[in-house]
């Protein structure tokens, strides 16, 4: 199982708002360069956070984004959801496949999966933006 760089990426940024602080607004501009990621990236990135209410925005001039909340109150497995959808360390485990391809019965691995992807769950839920300041 591999993260793509909408986590990598988009962890970054989140660190990078967590960094400068929750009074003022930093830009995607800004983020781009500091963390060396394209812009156009970084919006679609900004519009999954933005719909998972994990940050907000202002526009117009000194507009940006701010965390919706303190570093310390939003989990990485947040953010990782928010980027990458549901996890799922296996086909079967996702929500979609496993009402359609499983059965305890049937799959003698499912157990592994299961306890697999609870515990990188628990991981990603272990740690927030204030851990990775």
């Amino acid at each position: 199982m591999l993260f793509t760089t909408k986590t990598e990426y988009g962890l970054r940024a989140m660190v990078a708002l967590a960094k400068h602080g929750q009074t003022q607004p930093l830009s995607l501009a800004e983020i781009s360069r500091r963390e060396h990621i394209s812009r156009p990236y970084l919006e679609r990135l900004f519009a999954k956070l933005k719909a998972d209410n994990l940050v907000k925005s202002s526009k117009g001039v000194g507009g940006g984004y701010l965390l919706t909340r303190a570093p310390e109150k939003i989990s990485v497995f947040e953010v990782v959801e928010a980027l990458e959808g549901a996890l799922a360390v296996f086909y079967c485990m996702s929500d979609n496949q496993r009402k359609m391809t499983c059965s305890p019965e049937k799959c003698m691995t499912k157990m592994v999966w299961g306890e697999l992807q609870k515990n990188i769950i628990s991981t990603l839920r272990r740690f927030t933006l204030k851990d990775l300041i």
